[in-house]
């Protein structure tokens, strides 16, 4: 008997998640006609709706992703032909033109540096390596080469 109930019981369970996930499917639907309906009225009124969608897409976004994403746009679009001067040369330019600190030129760079990746550059004085965490975090310290590097350049000197 009290096995006919947990069947009974679960039966009722199922068919109660069912008619919710069927409820929330309708209202997706219906938010969905919605959308596209204030979509037809900007197009009418002279709105570029495909950019109104990259926009809301765009606000969506941590700015820190955007700014890395354009960042990897830029490299990729400079290895391709379509863009004139690497991304890294035309933001040192226009830190060189602000005529910023080799701290704010240091923080700048920072924001250039992708997730995983890291860049090492000689800004007025000692070369620095600058780096970001997995969660988006930008560190700077003063770089300091592997020892590889340097027990390779002794070894060839020897020779």
């Amino acid at each position: 008997m009290t096995e006919q109930l947990n069947r009974t019981d679960a039966r009722e369970e199922l068919k109660s998640y069912i008619e919710r996930i069927e409820r929330l499917v309708e209202d997706i639907v219906a938010l969905k006609d919605d959308q596209r309906v204030l979509f037809a009225e900007a197009k009418a009124k002279g709105y570029d709706t495909k950019a109104m969608r990259r926009i809301i897409k765009r606000r969506q976004k941590d700015p820190t992703e955007i700014a890395e994403a354009e960042s990897i746009d830029g490299v990729y679009m400079h290895a391709l032909g379509m863009q004139a001067d690497s991304p890294l040369h035309v933001q040192v330019a226009r830190l060189i033109r602000d005529g910023m600190s080799r701290d704010e030129v240091i923080e700048a760079f920072q924001m250039l540096v992708p997730r995983n990746g890291e860049i090492i550059a000689s800004v007025g004085g000692t070369p620095m390596r600058l780096w970001r965490t997995e969660d988006g975090k930008a560190c700077a310290e003063e770089y300091v080469p592997p020892l590889f590097d340097s027990f390779m350049a002794k070894r060839k000197a020897e020779k």
